[in-house]
């Protein structure tokens, strides 16, 4: 069968339009949709990296913030366990001390309280024993005990020293010879003379006898226990178990006071000492 060239050249130029057709119109609106699709991907994963990027950047300050977080939180909690223990130390110090204080004051309290009775008690048994001993005194006393005291009397007349002499003798003036004597019953007549004649006998001018007459108020006073009492206005003279004990009585309870001063002195510097030790 002989080649129709004409129809073979005709479908050759067919197919090249054809393919320019498809190529002009239907492959490039497609490779170009292609293209721009595969640059729209790029773009799209490129952002979705830079955003990958950008998430690991911000986990990685979020875990750093987490990290510096935990390492505050522990420090803080680390500061507040030392304050609370140094409160702790603190506030068991101050509540030692206070006890200290206390227990320092309660015991210098008791201590003044047992002081005090005890002062009660001595101050008590020493009027008791006094009071006794001027009982046993009154009721050992008599006409002849009286006697002696009486010539114990005029024994001290006898030696007072100079200046006890001129205040006697200026005491007698000035009372123009009035004498009160006390005792706990009447002197006797010899006595009173025996008195007088003592007197006399003391001043020491000769022109004040002869111008001076001692008179002796007598008076009696049981109180006095045993003895007697002599007086020339301020001028006075006691030889009395009265006196003498009430003499003593002051003197016991002057070493008392004087005692209790020197212990609660003591008992004040141990409780400073006790204050400081505490305070330490």
């Amino acid at each position: 069968m002989p080649i129709d060239w004409f129809t073979v050249i005709a479908q050759i130029i067919n197919f090249l339009i054809l393919v320019w057709l498809l190529k002009r119109f239907l492959y490039k609106p497609i490779l170009d949709g292609i293209d721009a699709r595969e640059h729209k991907i790029s773009r799209v994963i490129s952002s979705a990296e830079s955003k990958k990027k950008n998430a690991e950047a911000l986990e990685n300050q979020y875990k750093e913030k987490l990290t510096n977080i935990d390492a505050e939180r522990s420090a803080i909690i680390e500061l507040a366990k030392e304050e609370a223990q140094k409160a702790h130390l603190a506030a068991m110090q101050n509540a030692k001390v206070q006890a200290d204080a206390f227990a320092i004051k309660r015991t210098a309290a008791l201590n003044t309280e047992i002081q005090t009775l005890q002062n009660d008690v001595i101050n008590k048994s020493v009027k008791e024993v006094f009071a006794l001993s001027r009982k046993v005194i009154s009721e050992l006393s008599d006409q002849q005990l009286q006697d002696k005291m009486f010539d114990k009397l005029l024994s001290y007349l006898k030696a007072l020293n100079e200046e006890q002499h001129i205040k006697l003798c200026r005491a007698i003036k000035d009372n123009q010879g009035h004498a009160k004597v006390r005792s706990i019953t009447p002197l006797s007549q010899p006595q009173c003379e025996r008195l007088k004649a003592c007197l006399y006998d003391l001043l020491t001018e000769p022109a004040s006898v002869d111008s001076l007459t001692i008179t002796l108020d007598l008076e009696v006073d049981p109180q006095l226990i045993a003895g007697l009492d002599l007086g020339f206005g301020g001028w006075k003279l006691s030889w009395s178990a009265n006196e003498t004990l009430g003499a003593l009585q002051r003197e016991v309870e002057k070493s008392v006071d004087a005692q209790n001063q020197e212990n609660g002195t003591s008992r004040h510097v141990d409780n400073e000492k006790h204050s400081l030790n505490a305070s330490s």
